[in-house]
């Protein structure tokens, strides 16, 4: 009997044994065929994607990894998921910036046959630039929630990991592992209850250009240890600058500047006095200790919009950095208390529109080559450009002239009428916020004789524009007239007729051109950039647009001094190219191209002019 127990038993165990064994080779097929439950990985290890994945020629599996080499691709899970708080974490390879190929994680898709669904993009032009964003019609153009810009471009022979959170409160955060781990805090953050589910999940791949290989090792979906609150975690940023960052990984913060406020991140020295302009300004805080670094690049960081970008220096420096000595001298300084000198000199520079979010603004180290002299580290700080200012001509102080609707076509409450040949004036208050070049223009109507006006600023004489005339007393024109520097502060400016009486005068426009007052000197006296109906007028302008703000077609004219090869395109403001207007070699002369943007949205365009070393840009409006 004992015998037969033991015999009994025995066979249990082996029984037992081998349903372990079934069960261990049951969960290898698990493993090694994607499993379609909840929670969700698949690591590729087979020789097919398999059924968890909706069907897709340029899809295959290679060295143990889902593998794409064509120009357009979706790894998307065949299957969706109920899940309302979930954990998505994937690892990927290929993801270049040497050329224009976008990639996307897409999640929250409920029906794979709609293009509804919360996107997180890689955009690879300009250094790179992440996005989470949502789609409700197209996949390809999701509404922004966040963004990021990544400089350096990611290499694509690097392996990089992506997760994103998300959870029933409405919180998505997504973390990105560059190397070094994730980040402490999520890189793109939102709170948005549109897509509820997980639903279908996966990579997409796009390009314009030739395919290169794309890697994903492994891709995944779980339930995260904790539900979140809808409270964002991600630091607020600076309206302007954002995503300092230098080599030595010590700490540059971002604040705003003022009285009081402390200059360097590791001294207590503070600011004591500074310029009206920089007053509540976004500035860098750097670190003291990398006052005697010498790399031509050193600090990068992100400018949101357009600026005027302002370098405190240290006064004592024999030489300046290269990188400095373009800019210009303001001759305004920043007092403090740092025993080592009680003041910073002010250095001033506009940002061009391509070093404008999501590309880089890079400064070099404070003794970078060849600086001599510096003791202390720089700091920076930025304003935002102005906006153009638009004074209507029956709201100024009119002296002879008077205030008339008797010509449609103006804007406001009506325009200024000349009555006298000579004496008669409007003058203008302006309040200037940045000191700068601004150009003064005027919206007019002009007929049968040609007239002149004076213009003086605070009294000063600044040219005499000279008015042609149009067809009738109902055409109006623009008038693009002189360049003037103007401190911040309040400014009369004044028409006066010279002996010829003047024009009907709409509105006088101020516009800011740069933060540099040697460009007055480039345009001394006043031109008619060109008019309505044929009448045009030559004049001394390098560069300019007419008509502007233009409905359909505007002509962009300038002068070359000698044969060089030119590239002339047009932009939006953050940098997209939207047309290309002159690309080749053009002898000197003078040069009329037609820009037509009739298909073009309206708003703000940047013309950029390159030729040889050199490059002008202006801007003009579409209404």
């Amino acid at each position: 009997m004992k015998k037969h127990v033991q015999l009994t038993s025995l066979k249990l165990v082996l029984l037992h044994d081998m349903i372990a064994m079934f069960l261990l080779f049951f969960a290898g097929l698990t493993t090694a065929f994607a499993q379609t439950e909840w929670p969700f990985r698949d690591d590729f290890s087979r020789s097919a994607l398999g059924a968890n994945w909706k069907a897709d020629a340029a899809w295959t599996i290679r060295n143990g990894a889902a593998f794409n080499t064509s120009d357009i691709g979706s790894l998307v899970t065949a299957n969706k998921f109920a899940a309302e708080s979930y954990v998505i974490e994937t690892s990927a390879k290929g993801l270049t910036g040497s050329y224009w190929r976008e990639f996307r994680i897409i999640f929250g898709q409920a029906n794979a046959a709609e293009s509804k669904a919360y996107v997180l993009t890689y955009y690879p032009d300009s250094g790179g630039n992440l996005t989470l964003g949502i789609a409700t019609d197209n996949i390809y153009h999701p509404r922004v929630l966040d963004e990021f810009s990544i400089y350096p471009a990611l290499e694509d022979a690097r392996w990089y990991k992506f997760k994103i959170a998300r959870y029933k409160s409405g919180l998505i955060q997504v973390y990105m592992d560059k190397g070094q781990g994730y980040s402490k805090e999520p890189v793109l953050e939102t709170v948005d209850l549109t897509y509820k589910q997980l639903g279908h999940f996966g990579w997409m791949v796009s390009t314009q250009t030739a395919g290169k290989d794309f890697f994903v090792d492994w891709i995944g979906a779980c339930k995260p240890e904790t539900e979140k609150p809808a409270s964002p975690e991600k630091p607020v940023e600076d309206n302007l600058i954002t995503q300092v960052s230098v080599p030595s990984g010590r700490s540059y913060t971002v604040s705003k500047l003022n009285a009081g406020s402390r200059i360097y991140t590791d001294r207590d020295y503070q600011v004591t006095s500074l310029p009206g302009y920089l007053k509540g300004a976004s500035f860098v805080q750097t670190a003291m200790e990398d006052k005697s670094q010498t790399e031509a690049s050193w600090l990068t960081t992100f400018m949101k919009k357009q600026v005027v970008v302002y370098v405190a220096y240290d006064p004592r420096a024999g030489k300046l950095p290269a990188w400095l000595q373009e800019w210009h001298k303001t001759g305004d300084i920043i007092g403090t208390n740092d025993p080592g000198s009680n003041y910073l000199e002010i250095y001033s520079r506009q940002a061009d529109f391509w070093q404008v979010y999501p590309r880089p603004f890079i400064l070099g180290a404070n003794l970078a080559a060849p600086a001599e002299g510096s003791k202390m580290n720089y700091l920076v700080a930025a304003v935002e450009l102005p906006a153009s200012m638009k004074l209507e001509a029956e709201n100024a102080k009119l002296s002879g002239a008077v205030v008339s609707s008797g010509h449609p076509g103006f804007s406001g409450k009506g325009f200024a009428d000349f009555i006298n040949n000579k004496s008669d004036y409007i003058e203008w208050t302006a309040q200037v916020t940045l000191p700068g070049t601004y150009s003064v223009g005027y919206k007019f109507a002009n007929f049968k004789n040609e007239r002149s006006l004076a213009l003086t600023v605070d009294g000063i004489p600044a040219g005499t524009s000279v008015f042609l005339p149009l067809t009738s007393w109902d055409s109006w024109a623009f008038y693009s007239g002189q360049r003037v520097f103007l401190k911040s502060g309040t400014h009369k400016i004044r028409l006066t007729a010279t002996g010829t009486s003047g024009p009907n005068i709409d509105f006088l426009s101020l516009n800011f051109l740069s933060d540099n007052a040697d460009l007055v000197t480039v345009n001394s006296l006043a031109r008619l950039n060109a008019q309505e109906h044929g009448v045009s007028q030559s004049g001394e302008d390098y560069l300019h647009a007419y008509p502007n703000p233009f409905q359909d077609q505007t002509v962009i004219s300038y002068e070359l001094a000698q044969s060089e090869e030119v590239n002339l395109a047009v932009f939006t403001p953050e940098g997209k190219q939207q047309a290309i207007l002159v690309n080749g070699l053009q002898a000197a002369g003078k040069y009329r191209i037609e820009f037509n943007a009739g298909k073009l949205p309206a708003g703000l365009y940047i013309y950029q002019l390159r030729h040889g070393p050199t490059i002008h840009t202006g801007k003009v409006v579409k209404q």
